[in-house]
């Protein structure tokens, strides 16, 4: 969970109209289509998403942006997507179309910067999705293609303001994730040189100047923020701004309402809370779904519950019993909701240790750490 690989997947909705060779670059009815695309899909939104990729599609039948548009929607409807899913088989084969495609672009010297930026990102996805759901592995027969694609992004960028994105990522992450893991730096010291101020500075344009990696680029600042600069309030900025956006997405709701609990801001959890239907009643604001019923916000209601039992009402038998079953849900999404895993163990030996039962706090602890680096988390 929280994206364990530095390059996520990402969305370049560029095409090649049925009866010009033109880039979809160049085609602000079809960027327009694209970002609309994006913005149901990232708000949950998944009819009006549809609609609008099946136009794509319609327009555009062989270019890579509808099957990786596709394969977004699948992979946010039925969010959090496992391997055991039996969408999952679609989404990886809805990449792949998307990557073929990108290939026979790049043959072309007039498409080629297209065709990069989809080979890369629909490889990247894939990565993601595997990484996330502690399957590494599988991600290894597209390391070398989507090193060399990261790379030739760095002369692109001015081109293609997109690129500044995956250029930022590589600065940052090529630096600090050695730094925070030193068994690493063996493995990436025959890697390109980065450099984490200018990766920061890079991520901070591609939120403003980009369109189609604007929300990617926002939330890695939060979680760059939490796993790297130790810096939650920034890291709770980032996350607003994903939340006032997408109200809609899941995934977001439950970041910002886990930083806001660490950084002790209640009443806001509870605004938040009431806002999204998380609280258990039906939410303030239009969403198409009236009450989040699904086993992923479920997670999400019983760690906020939990924490604010234990920290704001003293209530330590519900906290322990809302904690337990946070830790039931999160473990049937496996490694994908291993933080939400960890911060109920954290709960749980917080606990423990307020009962001078220090053997099982400590246990807990260590589960917690099996299950995370996040020291925001381990900290508290």
């Amino acid at each position: 969970m929280w994206r364990f690989l530095a390059i996520p997947g990402l969305i370049i909705c560029c095409s090649i109209s049925l009866h010009s060779q033109s880039n979809y670059l160049d085609r602000p009815d079809l960027m327009a289509l694209s970002d609309s695309c994006l913005h149901h899909t990232y708000n949950f939104s998944f009819v009006k998403a549809r609609q609008f990729q099946q136009t794509l599609r319609n327009k555009t039948p062989d270019h890579p942006a509808p099957p990786f548009l596709g394969a977004l929607i699948l992979y946010w409807e039925h969010f959090p997507l496992i391997p055991d899913d039996p969408e999952t088989n679609q989404f990886i084969e809805l990449m792949d179309r998307s990557v073929a495609l990108a290939q026979r672009m790049m043959e072309d010297k007039e498409r080629e910067l297209e065709g990069l930026f989809f080979d890369l990102f629909g490889r990247a996805f894939k990565a993601m999705f595997w990484a996330d759901n502690g399957k590494s592995g599988k991600v290894i027969p597209d390391l070398r293609t989507m090193y060399k694609h990261t790379k030739a992004g760095f002369a692109l960028k001015e081109q293609f303001s997109e690129f500044y994105f995956s250029t930022g990522l590589y600065n940052y992450y090529i630096e600090a994730y050695p730094r925070a893991h030193p068994v690493y730096k063996p493995l990436l010291s025959f890697m390109q040189e980065g450099d984490m101020e200018l990766g920061l500075k890079q991520l901070n344009h591609a939120i403003h100047h980009s369109i189609y990696l604007r929300v990617e680029a926002m939330l890695f600042m939060s979680l760059i923020q939490l796993n790297y600069e130790n810096d939650l309030n920034t890291a709770a900025i980032y996350a607003e701004k994903l939340y006032r956006e997408y109200p809609g997405n899941i995934y977001y709701q439950g970041h910002l309402v886990a930083i806001l609990l660490h950084l002790h801001s209640y009443d806001r959890v509870r605004e938040v809370l009431l806002e999204t239907g998380l609280a258990g009643s039906p939410p303030r604001r239009a969403r198409e779904v009236n009450l989040q019923s699904d086993n992923y916000s479920e997670m999400i209601r019983q760690f906020s519950a939990a924490f604010l039992a234990e920290r704001e009402s003293g209530d330590e038998t519900t906290a322990e019993k809302r904690y337990i079953r946070t830790i039931e849900l999160a473990g049937s999404f496996g490694p994908f909701t291993d933080n939400y895993r960890a911060m109920g163990y954290m709960g749980l030996s917080r606990l423990y240790a307020k009962k001078n039962l220090q053997s099982e706090s400590k246990r807990y602890a260590r589960k917690a750490e099996n299950h995370t680096a996040y020291r925001f988390i381990l900290d508290e």
